[in-house]
């Protein structure tokens, strides 16, 4: 009896809109945390409406059908609920960022890489290197002894030539 008027209600609901002003503050009426004015507001129109009216009347039997399906103890949680809900939540906390570094493997790539590096800038190092190391081209003494003042002898310019030539390897 009571599933066949809550579908006959629910059809009737479908069938009928109730007015805009009751739709406003409904909620709060039936929970009776309405204010003062749209409380009475609402009551006045009930009064002169007998379809909103029955509406109400049926959200009403509704709420207490509701409310006589809820328990009258709620259940409480078994022994060591919470102790299990609080290693859990433990569990997934993020590792910190110090941890993920001075894990084992991490710490090997990250040497490995530094060494890599280092072998990578050693070499670019040492192929500059080598390119200075020969020394300066012929062309190169020859343009700076031309631009050298003229202060010296024509002796002494004719040894430090020769001494040049003869110390310059190909």
């Amino acid at each position: 009896m009571v599933l066949v008027q809550v579908s006959y209600s629910l059809v009737l609901r479908e069938e009928e809109n109730m007015h805009q002003t009751i739709q406003d503050g409904l909620e709060d009426f039936l929970a009776g945390t309405a204010r003062r004015e749209e409380r009475v507001r609402i009551e006045e129109h009930l009064r002169d409406c007998p379809a909103c009216r029955q509406e109400v009347d049926y959200m009403r039997e509704m709420s207490g059908l509701f409310a006589s399906l809820r328990s009258p103890d709620p259940p409480q949680p078994s022994p060591g609920f919470y102790a299990r809900v609080a290693s859990h939540i433990e569990k997934q906390q993020p590792e910190s960022f110090w941890a993920a570094i001075l894990e084992p493997a991490f710490g090997r790539r990250v040497a490995l890489a530094c060494l890599l590096v280092l072998a990578t800038l050693g070499t670019v190092l040492m192929t500059r290197e080598t390119e200075y190391a020969t020394g300066p081209s012929p062309e190169m003494i020859l343009a700076v002894e031309r631009d050298a003042p003229v202060e010296s002898t024509p002796l002494v310019d004719r040894d430090q030539m020769l001494f040049t030539l003869a110390s310059h390897q190909q």
